[in-house]
């Protein structure tokens, strides 16, 4: 299984290359269209969508692939590769330098090894189960801080800001893309990130990363869980509320701090209809 790991880790490395260049060929040149549930998508995600499925479909045919814009049903397959090939659209479509390629390899439903790369910035950050993460090629552990200030990041998604309160003591910020929200944790950017609806191609791959880092990250609801994934689903509009801090104290903190606000109710039934517990 070691062999066959580091040969899976080259080939998600790999992916990630030609993600990019095929992103950044687009960057500054794509045009967005609405999608049914009113989010973006370009070319750029297309084409890449198109190129995650061929190339893992001749390398590795008995591996299933799960991504954003056309396959979001699990077939349940012994590995599952798990992309959004454009993670921050909106930021992409609008000529914001901040989106990236988020790429796991699920093994019996449960996350293997993952890379999360953002081309502009020249960054990207990866991990295998039970070996760490490194961030640009260097090993990656989370510092968290001794008491958490004012002067502290806190992110939260777009959704989020709107429907949740936060009494937190860090200053909140919005990034708009997941990948980079949940990788900025395991760096030290920002103490912990707050994510409402996200799609579980948006954090398959930060979920590993975050772990294999040391940072602690869970459900923010109660209910339902995330991983393994169940076979034979339809994941295309299953969200996974998800809270992620530096450390396990800065996490029960951050959860304490969290509240639904008056007219939440749209959200609320959402969340409810797929088994979570509203318990905020």
């Amino acid at each position: 299984m070691q062999v066959e790991l580091v040969a899976l880790r080259h080939f998600a490395e790999t992916l990630a290359d030609e993600a990019a260049s095929r992103l950044l060929n687009w960057f500054g040149r794509a045009t967005a269209s609405t999608k049914y549930d009113g989010s973006l998508v370009t070319q750029a995600d297309l084409e890449v969508d198109r190129f995650i499925h061929q190339t893992v479909g001749s390398h590795y045919p008995r591996h299933g692939v799960l991504t954003e814009e056309t396959s979001p049903f699990y077939r349940g397959d012994e590995f599952t590769w798990v992309v959004d090939p454009l993670d921050g659209t909106n930021n992409f479509a609008n000529g914001l330098p901040l989106w990236g390629c988020s790429i796991a390899l699920l093994n019996e439903g449960r996350p293997l090894l993952a890379v999360l790369d953002f081309p502009p910035l020249g960054q990207r950050v990866s991990a295998v189960r039970g070996q760490g993460a490194v961030w640009n090629g260097r090993p990656l552990s989370v510092q968290p801080p001794t008491e958490v200030h004012g002067n502290h990041f806190f992110i939260i998604d777009s959704r989020g800001f709107r429907t949740l309160e936060f009494t937190l003591r860090p200053k909140t910020r919005l990034l708009g893309s997941t990948a980079y929200d949940l990788a900025a944790v395991t760096r030290g950017m920002a103490v912990g990130c707050c994510e409402l609806l996200p799609k579980i191609w948006d954090i398959a791959g930060g979920w590993l990363v975050l772990s294999e880092a040391g940072a602690t990250v869970a459900p923010l609801l109660s209910g339902a869980s995330v991983f393994p994934l169940q076979s034979s689903m339809d994941y295309a509009d299953r969200v996974f509320p998800l809270l992620a801090a530096a450390s396990k104290p800065i996490w029960d903190s951050m959860r304490a701090g969290i509240r639904l606000k008056a007219g939440g109710d749209r959200v609320d039934r959402r969340l409810k209809d797929q088994g979570w517990v509203v318990d905020l």
